[in-house]
């Protein structure tokens, strides 16, 4: 169930009848409001029961949803010349997209989508990290210094070759939005691409190798985006872990790079010792 709350005890379901009970003050929304589509052509009210996991949104068809959306995109990029009263630039960008669009063999509204979700998707890591750096900065206060210490960095879109010819020539890239927490032997990776942000937990040695190491791990999790004529949201896509706010995941993956850690450090010393 996509759920739709910031830091409460969530709820899977619901029907139209329940907007108008009182809600519970700790149902707060996950909507990011400071996403440029929000505050441009999405609405930022969503009905309880708007969304379900099969995209049901009513008595509305998957066409007129669709339909709509795809009206909301074009009314929030037509919405961006006016804003900046920059003929040229925008211009430039339209063009561009026009051009990609061909060059790809998809329709010009398909790059507006692209775009928006690529929007989202990096708002959303930017909150994850901000939170991030606030328990990497409390926890510091004991573990400076140690092998404990957590740093941390945003890399922001980063290319890499994924697959080259016999000349070693580039011949297909992919983009990512990056950020991570490190500690001595670990490395906690955000990695965000189209409607998704995984997050991989691998040894510290492994990262530079970016998404050639990530391959080889299973991410800890994955949160999904949603983005609808309604609003955005975004939902742990296998349900683990069991969070209903981003506060409540960050502290999950906090712990989580501080256990390995420990575990690590643990089992140097065994060697250590047994050496």
């Amino acid at each position: 169930m996509w759920d739709k709350k910031k830091g409460g005890s969530g709820g899977s379901g619901g029907s139209s009848k329940d907007s108008n009970k009182p809600r519970d003050p700790k149902e707060t929304r996950k909507f990011l409001d400071n996403h440029p589509a929000r505050q441009g052509a999405l609405p930022r009210q969503v009905e309880r029961g708007g969304f379900d996991p099969s995209g049901a949104t009513g008595d509305v068809t998957a066409d007129e949803r669709e339909a709509a959306l795809s009206q909301q995109i074009l009314v929030y990029h037509e919405s961006q010349s006016a804003e900046t009263g920059n003929d040229w630039m925008y211009k430039l960008k339209e063009d561009s997209m026009q051009y990609l669009a061909e060059k790809r063999g998809i329709d010009l509204q398909q790059i507006y989508r692209e775009s928006i979700y690529k929007k989202g998707v990096e708002t959303l890591i930017d909150k994850i990290y901000g939170l991030l750096q606030r328990y990497q900065f409390e926890f510091n206060q004991v573990a400076g210094g140690t092998e404990l210490h957590v740093s941390g960095t945003i890399s922001g879109d980063v290319t890499e070759v994924t697959r080259v010819n016999k000349m070693r020539e580039a011949q297909e890239t992919k983009t990512y939005f990056r950020a991570r927490l490190s500690t001595r032997s670990h490395s906690l990776v955000l990695r965000g691409k189209d409607d998704a942000i995984d997050f991989y937990l691998i040894p510290v040695n492994k990262v530079m190798a970016l998404s050639k190491s990530e391959v080889d791990y299973k991410p800890l999790t994955r949160i999904q985006v949603k983005i609808s004529e309604l609003g955005m949201m975004w939902r742990m896509s296998d349900g683990n872990p069991a969070v209903d706010s981003l506060d409540e995941l960050c502290m999950w993956l906090f712990s989580a790079l501080i256990t390995a850690t420990k575990e690590a450090a643990n089992k140097d010393e065994g060697h250590a010792s047994a050496g």
